[in-house]
């Protein structure tokens, strides 16, 4: 992250050497009138001038939109949309650094309003509030910014390259993953689980080897997989026992099976794969992992090992068969191991792509 950084400051710090009155003769001094367009054109470049000498971005920055707007045919307004740019970055960097968010989104609104295909701020922009938001307060912004990363990338647009020593290159679909695990946080913070769960699962076969994914995965599931379990309990025990169940008995023990198979391969290609979670967190997840494989394999644990070392030596997913034969015993109760799953955290978060960062030039 730190090499974009010094990219975006490299290239802010070289615009800034041209002067803007490079393109015109020092504009009159004189006050402009309603009758004397030329004045007041000259009038408005001269207060954009003036806070631009006196190193004031954020009035440089307001007094240059304006006079775009008002003067768009202008001698002075191509590079005046170039200083705008450049102080949006320039503020944008000073917003992040004080982790005023508010200003983050603000100015990213406006670029991208500015310049709608602009990808480079669109991944810049999310990636850095979902550091700075933790709790996804400003959710439908980050999603605003996410969704339309995704849509550039999709379509076939990419960054402009990283500079510097060994940069890395950009991975679409590492890239893509992030976002969808992105947009799965925040659909998980609405209650809006269906499209959580959808966003969660085109990250992990996006990223097949980002174990961070398969845990997030695992533990919706697992909720889940709660649910549907007291659901079924709640049924009377003579229709649960009965040798011809009704319909509405079979639907919910199929519902609890499903859920029970989603967390199951999952959570095993979770434990198969390299990670910076804890050991204890690492146990847990064994622990209901085992559990879950038992009941669906009437108490026998026999092919647990091969599915995780299958995954251990696949670069994709590889799931377990569903079992022919409904499991004989009661679903278990997993709810503290989905308390002790979601409290978990991850020693490292989903690893970030790389994109190049707002580069201050004026918008393709």
């Amino acid at each position: 992250m730190k090499r974009y950084i010094l990219t975006v400051a490299a290239l802010t710090f070289s615009l800034a050497m041209v002067a803007p009155l490079t393109s015109a003769q020092t504009p009159s001094t004189q006050p402009a009138t309603a009758q004397d367009p030329a004045a007041e054109e000259a009038a408005a470049y001269k207060a954009f001038y003036d806070a631009y000498t006196a190193k004031d971005l954020a009035k440089e920055f307001e007094l240059g939109k304006a006079f775009v707007e008002k003067f768009p045919a202008s001698k002075n307004a191509d590079y005046v949309k170039k200083e705008i740019i450049r102080v949006r970055s320039l503020l944008l960097q000073q917003a992040i650094a004080a982790k005023n968010i508010p200003e983050v989104v603000r100015l990213g609104k406006d670029a991208l309003a500015a310049d709608p295909n602009n990808l480079d701020y669109a991944i810049y922009l999310t990636i850095q509030l979902r550091t700075l938001d933790t709790n996804l307060q400003n959710a439908a912004d980050i999603a605003e910014f996410a969704n339309t990363a995704v849509r550039l990338i999709e379509s076939g647009k990419t960054p402009t390259p990283p500079t510097g020593p060994n940069p890395a290159p950009f991975d679409k679909n590492k890239t893509l993953a992030y976002f969808h695990s992105t947009l799965g946080a925040i659909d998980e913070r609405n209650k809006t689980m269906d499209k959580a769960i959808e966003h969660l699962h085109q990250a992990t076969m996006l990223d097949p080897m980002n174990a961070a994914y398969f845990f997030n995965c695992g533990r919706l599931h697992q909720d889940r997989y709660v649910a549907a379990a007291q659901k079924y309990q709640a049924l009377p025990q003579e229709d649960r026992t009965a040798a011809e169940p009704k319909p509405e008995v079979k639907t919910a023990l199929d519902e609890v099976n499903k859920e029970a198979d989603a967390v199951i391969n999952c959570w095993a290609r979770f434990v198969a794969l390299k990670s910076d979670y804890s050991e204890d967190t690492r146990k847990k997840v064994q622990a209901a992992l085992t559990d879950l494989y038992k009941y669906r394999h009437n108490d026998s644990v026999e092919g647990l090992q091969k599915l995780i070392d299958d995954n251990k030596n696949s670069p994709t997913p590889v799931s377990m068969t569903p079992p022919p034969v409904a499991p004989a015993a009661p679903p278990p109760d997993q709810k503290a191991s989905v308390q002790d799953a979601m409290s978990a955290k991850p020693g490292t978060t989903p690893a970030k792509p790389a994109p190049a960062k707002p580069n201050g030039k004026k918008p393709r």
